[in-house]
């Protein structure tokens, strides 16, 4: 939601609040179920005793997971020259269980097109941030180029002990939170007190999964629903065969069909209904009755819906037999483009709003600690969570070894997660084999005693 200028009233935010309902809730619901295999396909009705299966196909899940996997399922890496700082905001990540909440950002920013962070102070007075649920989220951005985020309304429905629905509203903004409660019946939020925070802006940070603030499988949700009408259909035309009429023709017809008794007469139509079988005049032959299927068609057109769902939402078929056997990585990075490409905007879009998240964080380790770091100093590296052909990577490194550092032929193996702690540990083996080859020479320590040797 975009505004020339935001005014933290009570009648203002009943108005945004009921607005988003109306106007942007229902888009976020829509994706919630397609995510959980609610389609449009189970709300479908026939005509009463027709078959009427309802089969709705997980792709949406597919895409946002197998896409959040590629994205996110290692989790981002950060370095610094710092170390000190380094030390600090790594021990902050870890109380914050940094792996899990990034991983469910991005997840959340596949669906919604956007993922949303607060970040806070708890009891303790610790520095914590935690996911919200995109729905439950309105952004108010300004109208000018210099304004970003005007401020931001957490709204959430509870129930009390009688059932009685409360909606409450936290309005974020640059300087404090403000915290506003409407009870069933309530045209406006009433306040219920404000707290004063230090971040020095909205402390809500937004992951936006594109510019355009759309979810990964929202641009195929009509090629998902043909796909499940087409195999709903087709389950259908199964029951039909299965239930087929079966005629007789060159008989006389059905029994007592043309009694004067209404009851007797009725009775003969159940029991065709119930046996499936009729009489006609003409030659004495009995078949099924059924409509002519063209197979081959049909499942041309699945199989044509089914490429295209996995070619725009830009994942891969990992069930198509060309992933079948050892690719190389080479192949696999081939077949992995558009993947990669749609990342790479996740990627540039997630930087940003972790540059975010630490320089708000620094700001209050700063107050903590009495120092002046930048949050620039910092840097994170995305890597993709993509099958490796270890030995193909292991003999690329032994190529390059002499020709560059330690360092970076260590960088570029995957396996290894700290380069750090892989070389101390190489310099502890190289000492210890040097003590071992050559036990005569003095070591590290100093002896015990006086180092200048023996008082004369």
């Amino acid at each position: 939601m975009k505004l020339e200028s935001f005014e933290p009233t009570e009648k203002n935010v009943s108005k945004i609040v009921d607005r988003y309902k109306s106007a942007e809730l229902p888009r976020m619901e829509r994706l919630y179920d397609y995510y959980n295999n609610q389609h449009s396909i189970e709300d479908r009705v026939m005509e009463s005793g027709k078959p009427n299966n309802k089969l709705a196909h997980d792709y949406c899940r597919y895409i946002t997971d197998t896409t959040s996997g590629y994205f996110m399922g290692i989790n981002v890496k950060i370095s610094s020259d710092n170390e000190e700082y380094l030390q600090v905001y790594q021990d902050l990540c870890r109380d914050n269980f940094d792996a899990d909440e990034n991983f469910e950002l991005a997840k959340k920013a596949s669906i919604y097109g956007y993922a949303v962070e607060i970040i806070y102070q708890n009891e303790m007075g610790q520095s914590r941030y935690k996911r919200i649920d995109p729905r439950e989220m309105i952004l108010i951005f300004g109208a000018k180029l210099e304004d970003y985020l005007l401020a931001a309304i957490r709204f959430y429905t509870v129930k009390d002990l009688d059932g009685n629905e409360i909606e409450y509203a936290d309005i974020y903004q640059p300087d404090s939170v403000l915290h506003m409660m409407r009870k069933a019946g309530q045209a406006s939020f009433e306040t219920l007190g404000e707290e004063v925070h230090y971040y020095g802006e909205v402390p809500v940070i937004i992951y936006l999964n594109n510019e355009e603030m759309k979810g990964d499988f929202e641009n195929v949700i009509s090629i998902v629903d043909s796909y499940d009408k087409s195999q709903a259909d087709s389950a259908n035309d199964f029951e039909y065969f299965t239930d087929a009429y079966l005629v007789f023709e060159g008989y006389n017809g059905l029994e007592d069909e043309d009694s004067d008794d209404d009851t007797v007469r009725d009775n003969a139509y159940k029991n065709m209904r119930k046996r499936r079988l009729f009489y006609l005049d003409k030659g004495g032959k009995a078949y099924f009755l059924t409509k002519d299927i063209n197979d081959t068609a049909i499942e041309n057109y699945k199989k044509r819906l089914n490429m295209d769902i996995h070619k725009f939402g830009m994942v891969p078929d990992l069930s198509d037999e060309s992933f079948a056997g050892n690719l190389s990585g080479v192949a696999i990075e081939f077949k992995l483009i558009p993947l990669e490409q749609h990342c790479m905007v996740k990627e540039n879009k997630f930087r940003t709003a972790l540059a975010k998240r630490r320089e708000l964080l620094t700001r209050i380790l700063n107050i903590r600690y009495g120092k002046g770091w930048d949050y620039r100093e910092i840097r994170e590296d995305f890597t993709r969570n993509i099958p490796q052909n270890i030995k193909e990577e292991t003999e690329t490194v032994a190529m390059l070894d002499g020709l560059i550092s330690k360092r970076t032929l260590l960088e570029l193996l995957p396996q290894i997660e700290n380069v750090d702690q892989e070389l101390e540990r190489l310099e502890r083996e190289q000492a210890e084999e040097m003590a071992e080859a050559y036990p005569e020479l003095p070591k590290d320590e100093p002896p015990d005693g006086d180092v200048d040797g023996e008082d004369e």
